[in-house]
């Protein structure tokens, strides 16, 4: 059905081509505009007062869809500018809290919540195949046992199927729960604990979920300590991991390397040669200053190793590509 518009688009051509006397050529023929009828001039201010209104329903259609798109575009923005800031970064041998909030949930009545982990993919191409195959003994841990970090309902914990690696180590503050606050304390962080982390939950107001990227650091930071050694205040660190070929770095509030006022001594060494240190810096230290202790492994074959996949160096062809690539999830390399 034509509208308003168009039919009183048709008419002004008609009055148009009657007025100029002219005919119109369509292909090889000649039509003759009829001459209009006097009801149809009449109806001309009533054509033309919907024809208007219909331009203005137009209008504000267009101003309003206009609106809602740049509402879900920002939307969207919001969301993937949120996906990049959510990312903690913490140390070896440290305690860190994952966050999560949601406001719809004011109580543990039948509320259920859980928090899973999702393994990080990060692409290696290797050199060639004796560097591959050296990873063919590895297998992503978490894609065959559970991906369960900590789950909650009936007003109780339920660790059942919780991954053995969490076990003893993970925990949330029930009394933070009617606040809406479900965050996930996560014990004594290690480098397999790197990894993308879901909190999930439902109550009968609502469902929501967030993710959190984890990222350990390479380096182990130690609570460091003053003491006292031959009437000398210096500064000390113990580190918690064991090592091959430790390197201990010491920096002062400002980022100065005061490394070479330290020494590092072995405290404890194990049959296969990793070994605790002890570092104590001697450089004059003031008791209001800032000091950190860094320890990080020098050995390559013993540094941990993120998702590594293993690259074609020749053109994939169509049947190759539909072909998954191996990919090997995060792991800490040991010597044997």
């Amino acid at each position: 059905m034509l509208t308003p518009p168009c039919l009183l688009l048709i008419w002004i051509i008609e009055v148009t081509s009657w007025h100029s006397g002219s005919n119109r050529p369509v292909g090889k023929t000649l039509v003759t505009s009829p001459k209009p009828s006097a009801s149809s001039v009449q109806e001309l201010p009533v054509l033309l007062v919907d024809a208007l209104g219909d331009i203005s329903r137009c209008v504000k259609w267009w101003r309003m869809s206009f609106f809602w798109v740049a509402v879900n575009l920002l939307l969207l923005l919001h969301d993937a500018v949120s996906e990049e800031e959510e990312e903690l970064r913490t140390h070896p041998f440290s305690d860190v809290t994952l966050p999560c909030h949601f406001s719809f949930v004011e109580g543990t009545e039948n509320l259920e919540f859980s928090w899973e982990r999702e393994d990080i993919k990060e692409a290696y191409e290797t050199e060639d195949d004796a560097e591959y195959f050296r990873f063919l003994r590895y297998y992503d841990f978490f894609d065959v046992f559970s991906k369960l970090v900590y789950q909650f309902h009936n007003n109780t914990e339920q660790l059942e199927d919780q991954n053995s690696s969490y076990e003893g180590r993970v925990s949330v503050d029930q009394a933070e729960i009617s606040e809406g606050t479900l965050s996930l304390l996560l014990r004594n962080v290690d480098f397999l604990d790197e990894a993308f982390y879901k909190c999930s939950a439902v109550t009968p107001d609502g469902r929501g979920q967030s993710t959190i990227k984890l990222i350990v650091e390479d380096s182990e930071m130690p609570q460091v300590r003053f003491d006292k050694i031959d009437d000398e205040d210096v500064v000390t660190c113990i580190s918690q991991g064991w090592y091959l070929t430790p390197n201990v770095t010491w920096l002062d509030r400002a980022e100065r390397d005061l490394s070479n006022h330290s020494t590092v001594e072995v405290l404890e060494e194990q049959i296969n040669g990793f070994y605790r240190v002890f570092s104590v810096l001697k450089y004059p230290v003031k008791l209001n200053e800032k000091y950190v202790c860094q320890i990080t492994e020098t050995d390559v074959n013993n540094q941990p190793f993120r998702a590594i996949r293993k690259y074609p160096n020749v053109a994939i062809t169509a049947d190759e590509a539909s072909v998954p690539l191996l990919h090997i999830s995060f792991l800490m390399c040991q010597a044997d």
